[in-house]
């Protein structure tokens, strides 16, 4: 079992400490930047001021690049992703119906 660190992070003039694996400290900073980022370009387009609303842009933003990311022969997440449910749902169907069969 890994050991728990305290991180101190600032996003949108808010301190906060977060907990996380000590090998996972980095990768929880890089977050913050990019999350920084996505807040900063977005309070500078001026449109939105409520510190919520950014938040959620900002978020929606980021889960939109990473469904966006390409993965193995040029597939993208998103797309990725509805094929692995795609055929869990087939697998799932084919158990209840064979168990149909059976009884």
């Amino acid at each position: 079992m890994s050991e728990l660190v305290q991180v101190e992070v600032s996003l949108m003039g808010r301190t906060f400490t977060i907990a996380t694996p000590s090998e996972e400290r980095d990768t929880l900073l890089e977050a913050v930047r990019l999350l920084g980022e996505k807040v900063e370009a977005i309070q500078g387009q001026g449109r939105i001021v409520d510190a919520d609303k950014i938040a959620i842009m900002a978020a929606l933003n980021i889960a939109h690049d990473l469904l966006k990311t390409k993965v193995g022969d040029g597939l993208e997440m998103a797309a990725f992703q509805r094929k692995i449910r795609s055929m869990g749902e087939a697998a799932d169907e084919a158990l209840r119906s064979s168990k149909q069969a059976l009884f």
